[in-house]
């Protein structure tokens, strides 16, 4: 759901992945301040450090995958691809994905994954 107002950390999840997550909406209602702990807490943890916030991102794609999260899948996916995530880079991860977790991390989340980078 993309929200018209709202919270700063909203509006930089719109930015960011071209869309906000219903769940930052819930968050909003419930606990505003929960919102810019999150967002602090992005900034600070994927800013670019010895690994560069691109290379944060897409092991942060891979763990999401891992884990099974399809909802969470194509949010950490726009985001990689805004940090400057090819194709051939999240093909790669995919490969690791399978290796680490095996098909059924990726047979979970192979529509949308399909989906985003048919537009790549």
């Amino acid at each position: 759901m993309v929200h018209e107002e709202g919270h700063e950390a909203i509006k930089k999840a719109r930015k960011l992945m071209g869309f906000s997550p219903d769940i930052l909406d819930m968050y909003e209602k419930l606990n505003p301040k929960l919102l810019d702990v999150i967002s602090e807490f992005d900034d600070i943890i994927l800013k670019d450090g010895a690994l560069p916030t691109k290379t944060k991102r897409l092991i942060a794609l891979g763990i999401i995958i891992s884990g099974k999260c399809g909802y969470c899948v194509e949010q950490q996916l726009h985001a990689a691809i805004n940090a400057g995530a090819t194709k051939e880079e999240i093909a790669d991860l995919l490969g690791v994905v399978l290796l680490t977790s095996g098909a059924p991390a990726l047979a979970n989340c192979r529509d949308i994954v399909s989906e985003v980078i048919k537009k790549l």
